[in-house]
């Protein structure tokens, strides 16, 4: 395998830049946009009403918080995580008043609520956003001159802003209950439409690893509904895993007949795939609008599939297992599409009807999962004093040396400060120019436009848009309108436009350059943690696996084995991107890194495909080689992952090849014991890649890490 070509520090961060820059408009609603912008506007027009806009400032700073919590998922979850926002803020801006009158105060306040900001950053994004709302109102609401007797008012106003973004959020519960849901598996149906398009390779990752975490995480998460139609969105999502694996194993069907010189059988097998793309599509478009899917699409799939299952069954070509392997496989899919489409014509109910379901999960199960998730790690411990420090610290600096509205220079710190280098360098570059985009843009408006603080609420109104439509992941687009935001607001509060100009600027790249330079005195290097990760994926494979072969092992397990499988192959991917980035050596870490992954990739897929053969298998009786091959692998993926962990070339490991050849011959002999000929040879070509990955990714740890490469293996019986 060719490496990728070394990039030099420069090139590395140039490149990180680019990524910075790159427009994603996967996160844009203009619904989502819209409503959040008239929840913020709308206590500013209400104060105007009532004979001062400055009167709805609190409630506005409520709902500019609130509105960042707004995010897809179900109905009740959103809830929850909005008014948990709102709260939270509400509470820290009351605090934050009583401590304005002493800058001691305010400074102890800002330390304890930037640690607990920085270690909510390992619990998921709602709680970051949460910690971020609290420290963000104490920030701005402790430097307004405001006596500590209003400190409960003020923090009313601020839940009442918060409640009223809410409100807007979720007042079409009524009318679309599942939604969100549905929305979520549309995005899953779509990936896998794509993927039957266009098979992914054994080189690269499974498809729709992350949509299918994303969608998981909706159906079955903090929030979820329940009820008839939410049943059947998580027979959908069932079967979705079931079409993806299914997706999988025709795709290595294809390759080998393309290989077997068998061109002609390959096209008909993706032109099946291809067909069933069509349905997939379908199931997505059905899933937005809330309908069920016309059996037309699925009648035409369906003939395509059976038409390509005849010529593979009639031909009389060579490859003959192969050809029977995939005729299989499609069968299995046709009557995948057909459960997907039975699917749809329950959820398509909507809950208006008889929508009594099950208990949810347990509470013990949620503290549980509450109790993992704010664990925090060592690189996120060190973010958390970071943050309270520089928030902190850098508050008390400009309160003692009277920079006006110097609170921004915390602020900055606050939203682009990460635990590695790169993402706080991505952050930092695309806040400050968006920054300085945003107070040219807002100043010149300003001062161009009539008069009036209707004019001043209509432009909040569009900007809070511009800052909502852009999405979480556009940084720069983002702070151009949220900087042009700030600009009317403070107008509103009396502030001429051209010194919000220069001071939020400066405060801006001051704060900035803060953070990059804590990223650089205080690193939590991404390469410290890439081993870690590493052995993370590895035991997760090794478990999907060692689920894989345990007959006792039911679909909950399995599942909950494959989640765990995607969530570390995308942590592991993105902390090999960190690495690359950061401005110190670390390229025998990152080597080591891709090798782990280009390796592993090759491994899941075959898992992938022996889940899909697992329970025709189980039927049919199995072979003892069968899982005295599996035990092995498990015992070598064991030894792999703990020497990644240690930083130390595996030693001994059983001879996956000859137990590889006991299991050929096994089934070659008992065909009938793994499901019939057809099965054998996607199970013989599934062990064969599992051998090959973990024999190539044992040599490769044995050369990264300059140990030789002739050690004697473990015996396979010992």
């Amino acid at each position: 395998m060719t490496p990728p070509p070394r990039r030099t520090r420069s090139r590395a961060v140039v490149a990180l830049l680019r990524d910075a820059a790159r427009i994603d408009r996967s996160q844009s609603d203009p619904v989502v946009a819209l409503r959040n912008a008239v929840g913020v506007a709308a206590p500013l027009a209400i104060g105007v009403l009532l004979g001062s806009a400055t009167i709805g400032l609190p409630s506005t700073i409520g709902a500019l918080q609130t509105a960042f919590a707004d995010r897809p998922g179900p109905y009740r979850l959103r809830v929850v995580r909005m008014v948990g926002t709102a709260t939270v803020a509400a509470i820290t801006s009351g605090l934050a008043v009583l401590a304005s009158t002493s800058d001691v105060g305010s400074a102890a306040l800002l330390l304890v609520l930037g640690f607990g900001a920085g270690l909510l950053l390992g619990a998921g994004p709602s709680a970051t956003q949460v910690g971020t709302a609290a420290v963000a109102t104490a920030l701005v609401l402790g430097h307004l001159p405001q006596p500590p007797s209003v400190a409960v008012h003020v923090g009313l106003l601020v839940l009442l802003g918060g409640v009223g973004q809410t409100v807007l959020a979720v007042l079409g519960w009524p009318l679309g209950r599942h939604r969100p849901e549905r929305l979520a598996l549309a995005a899953l149906y779509r990936e896998l439409a794509r993927a039957a398009r266009v098979p992914a390779g054994t080189s690269e990752p499974p498809p729709t690893g992350d949509v299918l975490t994303a969608t998981r995480q909706t159906l079955y998460g903090l929030g979820h509904d329940h009820g008839p139609s939410v049943e059947a969105y998580r027979v959908l999502l069932d079967e979705g895993e079931r079409i993806r694996r299914e997706t999988v194993v025709i795709a290595a069907a294809a390759e080998r007949l393309a290989d077997d010189r068998n061109p002609i059988l390959a096209g008909f097998v993706r032109e099946a795939s291809t067909a069933s793309a069509a349905v997939l599509d379908e199931i997505a478009d059905a899933l937005v609008a809330g309908r069920e899917v016309t059996d037309r699409v699925l009648d035409r799939a369906r003939a395509t599939i059976r038409f390509a299952i005849t010529r593979l069954e009639n031909d009389d070509a060579p490859g003959e297992p192969t050809r029977r392997a995939a005729a299989s496989r499609l069968r299995a899919l046709s009557g995948q599409l057909r459960a997907a489409v039975d699917s749809t014509r329950t959820g398509a109910g909507e809950g208006r009807s008889g929508q009594q379901g099950r208990r949810g999960v347990s509470l013990r199960t949620r503290i549980a999962e509450l109790r993992y998730a704010l664990t925090p790690s060592p690189a996120v411990r060190l973010h958390a004093v970071r943050v309270a420090v520089l928030v902190a610290g850098s508050d008390l600096v400009t309160r003692l040396a009277g920079f006006e509205r110097g609170y921004w220079v915390s602020l900055t710190v606050l939203v682009v400060l990460r635990p590695d280098f790169g993402s706080t360098l991505q952050r930092s570059t695309m806040r400050v120019a968006g920054t300085v985009v945003g107070l040219l843009i807002a100043s010149e408006l300003v001062h161009w436009i009539p008069g009036g603080q209707w004019w001043n609420v209509a432009l909040i109104l569009i900007f809070a848009f511009g800052m909502r439509f852009a999405g979480p992941t556009n940084v720069a687009p983002s702070a151009i309108s949220l900087s042009a935001l700030v600009v009317v607001l403070l107008a509103v509060d009396g502030v001429a436009p051209h010194e919000t100009l220069v001071d939020r600027s400066v405060a801006t790249l001051i704060g900035g350059a803060l953070a990059v330079l804590a990223a650089l005195l205080l690193p939590a290097w991404e390469r410290q943690f890439l081993p870690g990760r590493m052995a993370a994926l590895l035991r997760a494979y090794r478990d999907y696996l060692a689920a894989l072969a345990d007959p006792q092992a039911d679909r909950a397990a399995l599942g909950a084995r494959r989640t765990a499988a995607r969530m570390a192959r995308t942590e592991a991917q993105a902390s090999v991107d960190r690495a690359e980035a950061e401005p110190v050596p670390a390229r025998s870490a990152i080597e080591l890194g891709r090798s782990v992954l280009a390796n592993s990739h090759r491994i899941v897929h075959a898992e992938l495909t022996y889940d899909a053969l697992r329970g025709g298998i189980a039927e049919s009786g199995g072979v003892p080689e069968l899982k005295a091959f599996l035990d092995d692998a498990v015992r070598a993926l064991d030894i792999t992952q703990a020497a990644v962990a240690a930083g130390r070339a595996p030693g001994s490991v059983p001879r996956l090849r000859r137990r590889y050849d006991a299991l050929v011959e096994a089934v070659d002999t008992s065909p009938d014991r793994v499901g019939g000929p057809e099965a054998a040879t996607t199970l013989e070509e599934a062990t064969d890649r599992i051998t090959d990955g973990i024999d190539t990714l044992v040599s490769t740890l044995r050369r990264e890490l300059s140990v030789p490469d002739d050690e004697v293996a473990l015996p396979s019986d010992a």
